[in-house]
């Protein structure tokens, strides 16, 4: 019989665990997808595609609960620029410039940033480097450093999943 007790608050136990360990990955998934939202708004309300050329029709910027940013450039004249990496593999985050204007450069650990061009009259290319820079424009300090907090708590939270 006493064995019996025993057993079943063990098994009890366990099934407790479980829920508990559930609602804590349930409550880092809802984190994180808040992170990548306010991430992803900052990304795209300072972004300045005009910083780089004038020729720009359009770009998008995403971030993924999954820590994955993508950005894709399109230009007049068809061409277009695709640029992946998962946050996880960041290294560091700068930013060089003024308040008025810069750019942000994210470092990552190795060769982990996705570079891809299309209908480029020199060719197509699929590379990898080390480094992805946004330009950004009309950001103070105040959310400059939101803004790194945010992308790195993101990749302590997804590290640790």
């Amino acid at each position: 019989m006493f064995r019996k007790i025993i057993r079943s608050l063990i098994f009890g136990f366990h099934g407790c665990l479980i829920i508990l360990l559930s609602s804590y990955a349930y409550r880092n998934d809802e984190l994180i997808h808040q992170l990548a939202e306010r991430t992803q708004l900052k990304l795209n309300t300072f972004h300045n595609p005009e910083a780089e050329f004038l020729k720009i029709k359009k770009c998008e910027l995403l971030l993924s609960d999954e820590g994955f940013l993508r950005y894709r450039r399109t230009y007049i004249n068809g061409k277009q620029e695709y640029y992946s990496f998962n946050l996880t593999r960041v290294r560091s985050i700068d930013y060089l410039g003024d308040i008025l204007s810069g750019e942000l450069s994210i470092q990552t650990q190795e060769d982990d940033v996705i570079v891809q061009t299309y209908n480029d009259r020199g060719g197509d290319v699929d590379s990898m480097a080390t480094h992805f820079r946004l330009p950004l424009h009309n950001i103070d300090p105040k959310d400059l450093a939101a803004l790194h907090d945010d992308l790195f708590e993101m990749k302590r939270l997804l590290t640790r999943n």
